[in-house]
């Protein structure tokens, strides 16, 4: 019997790879059955290069017998797109999709795209694995699959939830796999998955309530990977608090600072600024942390409030001048469009980073993502959003649409002054 071909595709910005599909493949390979029965590959598309007809193309060539798109809401257009023209052309083809985009919105999007046969639930290394058992003779049914939505007899049926995976060690590394091969500049690494906050625009502490780590030993490893690469400069890593814990911080650090052999720096790494102090700046320092991303996304008490967000206000400055100080830059965040917020608390906010002086302020628009405390509760606000991803912030409460458009054109021009690097 000939193996079952399955792709795994992802758009993603500027060249980048997807860590999660190196995810999936590796943890499927681990199983006997599956690197017997199934050949899986996985493809990176650029989100801003290629199009939905090259992307078609490449399939159409491999011919596979089933796709799975990792979504998320900057790609969506282009994966629906992509899904109802294979569909058309190759009626047999399975589609799945999963990422947190289409997990927590699976029945409404399944509705709404019928070229779709299955979207995974949450976190998806089991899911995937048990998936393609099934498809590949296993377990010809899907109703015992935890964690899915999909079509049975002309009816959308949800099993039920995935538990999270209690060992991270349990999926093999996709870069000591040999799956993702590092390269400079868009290499992710991930140490824990989960967030203690429960930030009301994040979906990061919904989708994963209580954090987990993976092994030392294997980040040890993965680093030593990386790092002997002279080519690699920099790289990211994508904890949504890098900082979170001074003890582990410390093991971190001096993991980074032996395997660093060529020099290699991180960058954009996340931060909680209200948690730093001398000794924070001192690791940051020795990991070679080259830049760090942090809040506050406003500094409007209400707002905070209403965004459920840890903000205080003296430690968070003290963090940034810190940062500063220590020669590490500083990328502050603020969002246009927050329940609590009005064109001149917006206002308010910029002028109370310029005044810290960070390295970059970077602007984003509100969007009112699947699972978050503003999609399922967005009457509460009154938030009016586009229903259709990337779901970007209409109107609220207090921040009407014509002024979210004057914020909007505002920032632009407050961005490009302020960011400009002159030689």
């Amino acid at each position: 019997m000939d193996k079952v071909k399955v792709v795994l595709v992802s758009f993603n910005w500027s060249n980048h790879f997807s860590l999660a599909n190196g995810y999936l493949k590796a943890y499927a390979e681990k199983d006997k059955f599956i690197r017997n029965n199934a050949l899986i590959r996985v493809v990176d598309f650029d989100a801003e290069k290629h199009n939905v007809q090259q992307a078609l193309y490449y399939l159409s060539k491999e011919k596979p017998d089933i796709v799975g798109f990792s979504c998320y809401c900057w790609n969506m257009d282009k994966i629906l797109d992509i899904s109802r023209l294979l569909k058309q052309l190759y009626p047999e083809i399975k589609i799945i999709l999963g990422g947190p985009e289409v997990g927590p919105a699976a029945h409404k999007y399944m509705m709404e795209n019928p070229a779709v046969d299955v979207i995974v639930r949450g976190e998806g290394e089991v899911t995937f694995r048990e998936l393609l058992g099934s498809y590949s003779g296993v377990d010809e049914s899907l109703a015992s699959v935890k964690g899915i939505t999909y079509r049975e007899n002309g009816r959308i049926v949800s099993t039920e939830e995935r538990p999270l995976l209690n060992d991270l060690g349990d999926i093999p590394s996709p870069y000591l796999t040999g799956i993702l091969t590092p390269r400079d500049e868009v290499t992710y690494l991930e140490t824990f998955r989960g967030c203690p906050y429960r930030c009301a625009f994040c979906f990061e502490g919904k989708n994963f309530p209580r954090l987990r780590f993976f092994p030392e030993e294997r980040i040890k490893r993965e680093l030593e990977l990386i790092m002997s690469n002279s080519a690699i400069r920099s790289f990211h890593v994508v904890d949504s608090v890098f900082n979170l814990k001074k003890d582990r911080l410390r093991r971190l650090a001096q993991m980074f600072y032996d395997a660093n052999r060529f020099g290699a720096g991180m960058r954009t790494v996340e931060v909680m600024a209200e948690l730093i102090d001398e000794e924070a700046i001192e690791l940051l320092k020795k990991a070679n942390v080259l830049s760090v991303e942090t809040g506050p996304q406003t500094v409007n008490e209400n707002t905070i409030k209403n965004i459920n967000r840890y903000y205080r206000k003296e430690k968070f400055n003290r963090g940034i001048r810190l940062l500063l100080d220590g020669g590490i830059e500083v990328l502050t965040d603020l969002i246009i469009g927050l329940p609590g917020d009005n064109f001149f608390r917006f206002c308010r906010s910029i002028k109370a980073m310029m005044r810290l002086k960070p390295t970059t302020i970077v602007f984003s628009i509100l969007h009112v993502l699947p699972g978050t405390e503003f999609y399922m509760n967005s009457d509460k606000f009154g938030l009016q959003f586009d229903e259709k991803a990337p779901h970007l912030i209409l109107k609220n409460d207090t921040f009407p649409y014509d002024e979210i458009d004057k914020a909007v054109l505002m920032s632009v021009s407050v961005e490009r002054e302020y960011n400009l690097k002159l030689p």
